[in-house]
């Protein structure tokens, strides 16, 4: 009878193989763990600092309106302090004016040797004549004295409108002040955390590809007011997200006495104080105009350095 061996080298060889290749398998997967703990910690806060920036950005809005209209108030109050001083000025030229009409009247009256009704009376040709005269002297007297009374009402009500107004002023100045420094201090905090996303944001992009896909979308770009986008400018709110990581945020449908913002037609593509940045975005988006359906672009102007306006059809 002939008894066959087994086959057990082969078998355990392969079977130690095995376990090594296993064994070695968890190693890389567990060091790969380990090593993507810290990018993952990141990847959360980049993810939470994209929130509070698109936050701030909300925030920012609602201040900059506030401002606005407190600027406005304080425009128009500040102008009417102004007509109301005028005013007080034109009653006191006026009663100044008046006054020295009665002086000089009154002088002329004095030097005439007409000043009182004793001297009236022995004046006077007859009794008829003296009482004809007393009659006219009171009723000059009476009119007089009666357009002063409303020459001095005038200037003490003119005098409290321009105190009233002045105060209203000081105030309406203080609440813009108020609200001036709410933005400075805003935009401060806004450029902090701006800052900071920028470097953990370069720290994901700085990360090979597998490592990205395997970590996930890397903070998306804040935006405020996407809802209500016409589509051309929703596909340019797109490519730009998805064309240049660095755009620190993008702002759409927003109350403006401009209806380009407020009808969805435009976008700001804010970036900070990279001019180079802002080049590059205003010339590739002018460049694909026909695509975007661009109308205009505003960049570089007055109180456009900081962000890339873009109005579209």
């Amino acid at each position: 009878m002939k008894f066959h061996r087994p086959f057990a080298p082969k078998t355990g060889p392969s079977r130690a193989a095995g376990a090594i290749a296993i064994v070695a398998a968890l190693c890389v997967v567990s060091a790969g763990s380990a090593f993507a703990e810290p990018e993952v910690d990141e990847l959360a806060k980049l993810n939470e600092l994209t929130k509070q920036a698109q936050e701030l950005i909300e925030t920012a809005q609602s201040v900059q309106l506030d401002l606005d209209r407190k600027l406005q108030l304080q425009s128009a109050a500040e102008q009417k302090h102004t007509d109301d001083v005028a005013a007080l000025e034109s009653t006191r030229a006026q009663l100044a004016d008046y006054q020295g009409t009665v002086d000089r009247a009154a002088a002329a009256i004095y030097t005439g040797g007409s000043t009182d009704s004793v001297t009236a009376f022995f004046a006077a040709a007859s009794p008829q004549r003296l009482i004809d005269q007393l009659a006219v002297q009171r009723t000059i007297t009476d009119q007089i004295t009666g357009q002063l009374q409303k020459f001095r009402e005038a200037q003490r009500q003119a005098a409290v409108a321009a105190a009233a107004s002045a105060e209203s002023a000081a105030t309406a100045k203080a609440a813009a002040d108020a609200a001036a420094t709410v933005r400075a201090d805003l935009e401060t905090k806004q450029s902090e955390v701006e800052g900071q996303v920028r470097l953990v944001r370069a720290t994901y992009y700085a990360l090979p590809a597998a490592q990205q896909a395997l970590l996930g979308p890397g903070g998306a770009i804040p935006t405020v007011g996407m809802s209500g986008l016409t589509p051309n400018a929703r596909t340019l709110a797109a490519y730009v997200i998805a064309t240049f990581p660095g755009v620190q945020s993008i702002g759409g449908v927003r109350p403006d006495p401009i209806p380009d913002h407020p009808s969805g037609h435009a976008i700001d593509i804010m970036i900070g104080s990279d001019m180079a940045l802002g080049d590059a975005i205003n010339a590739d988006v002018q460049s694909q105009a026909e695509r975007f359906g661009v109308s205009y672009t505003m960049w570089r102007v007055a109180n456009h350095f900081n962000h890339v306006h873009v109005t579209v059809s």
